[in-house]
């Protein structure tokens, strides 16, 4: 519990990486309490600037421990608590090198602040800070829990209903989703640094060596990123066909 109130102080003192923050925030969170935010963090479908048309959501990318071993997290149901609105139930899988492991959960949002922003101004757009708490299954070997602290963008659409905010999707260091803690060892208690996000991943080091996006570091390419690389190779290439097959898989 010390830990996480540790990266609560942090993440809301410290500058975000996605710049839609230096507009001004305001707290919203008695009068938003009810809306309903799981698309945020599950919807497979968004809508970006040119609202006519949807885009196919991307799987997080993240990273597991020191070394920055390329970590996997998918979820699969995220359901608001009907009794405490600010409260959702998480199911989901995590894999890490070839360990898939389920595990479920809350997210519990702390706040829910609106973004005055200039561009876009049709619509309501936000941004929700709170923490989470996953655990894996205890009857697995290697298993634990998750847990840390997350920030995440939505915005109300033409339909009056909150949607993940990707309007500013192709901006440099855009990211959503960041969720910034620990994985903790039911057997031993270590603990683990484990962050992940949309397009962005908080915290992550030196493993980030992008300017506008994500850019893995040639130093962890054998920590599971050389297919995240090799994917945006020339398309003709075999090197580049495998490797889009593999980040497409649905491993979960």
């Amino acid at each position: 519990m010390n830990k996480i109130i540790v990266l609560l102080t942090l993440h809301f003192f410290s500058l975000p990486m996605f710049s839609q923050d230096s507009n001004n925030l305001i707290d919203k969170t008695t009068e938003n309490k009810t809306l309903d935010f799981s698309k945020v963090f599950i919807g497979e479908k968004f809508k970006t600037d040119d609202r006519t048309q949807e885009s196919q959501r991307t799987e997080p990318i993240g990273f597991f421990g020191d070394s920055y071993q390329r970590f996997y997290i998918h979820f699969i149901s995220v359901v608001q608590n009907t009794n405490n609105p600010l409260e959702y139930f998480v199911f989901g899988k995590t894999k890490l090198k070839d360990n898939i492991s389920t595990f479920q959960g809350i997210i519990q949002i702390k706040e829910i602040e609106e973004l005055i922003r200039h561009e876009y101004p049709e619509f309501t757009h936000g941004k929700i800070n709170g923490t989470y708490s996953f655990y894996e299954d205890t009857k697995k070997n290697g298993s634990g829990k998750f847990e840390g602290i997350f920030h995440s963008y939505w915005l109300i659409d033409e339909e009056n209903e909150v949607e993940y905010d990707a309007m500013m999707i192709g901006a440099d260091g855009y990211s959503n989703n960041m969720f910034n803690g620990y994985w903790i060892s039911y057997k031993t208690g270590k603990e683990y640094q484990c962050n992940w996000g949309d397009y962005r991943i908080p915290e992550s080091g030196d493993l980030d060596m992008g300017a506008g996006e994500f850019f893995p570091n040639d130093q962890y390419m054998n920590k599971g990123w050389q297919t995240y690389l090799d994917q945006f190779g020339d398309p003709d290439k075999p090197e580049t066909q495998k490797a889009r097959e593999v980040e497409n898989a649905k491993w979960w």
